[in-house]
């Protein structure tokens, strides 16, 4: 029902309109997540990088509960030539792995991924999370 204003708030010119697309897509994503994850993949590929660097984001509170809903989108990233999308990335499948019981899940995953500079960032970014926060080892 509400998709049409999504489609334009994401694609507005100003960043406060998108910003409001992902905090919704964010808070929608946790509770239902059916419809909003078919909505974000029809953006994966689009040609602003800000776009699809901004749905990235957008699903990253899905993925800290539920990270096999979203691997597979993300991974549909894994080859984005823009760095500000692979970085984002790299720090959304950080912060999911981040999540007690999601480390295994998203490692598992990681080990699909085609592309090894991507996983050996996102390697390094789970080190860095791991070293800062005892979480992971619990």
């Amino acid at each position: 029902m509400v998709q049409h204003f999504f489609d334009n708030g994401l694609l507005d010119a100003h960043h406060s309109a998108r910003n409001a697309v992902i905090g919704s897509v964010k808070k929608m994503g946790a509770v239902n997540p059916t419809p909003v994850l078919t909505w974000v993949a029809t953006y994966l590929h689009h040609p602003d990088k800000e776009i699809r660097r901004e749905i990235c984001h957008g699903i990253e509170l899905r993925g800290r509960k539920y990270p096999q809903e979203i691997l597979p989108l993300l991974q549909q990233l894994e080859n984005d030539p823009t760095k500000r999308v692979s970085s984002t990335l790299v720090h959304v499948i950080g912060k999911i792995a981040y999540k007690k019981g999601c480390l295994a899940t998203v490692i598992a995953h990681l080990k699909t991924c085609k592309n090894k500079d991507l996983v050996e960032k996102a390697m390094l970014k789970l080190l860095m999370f791991m070293k800062d926060t005892r979480i992971l080892l619990c």
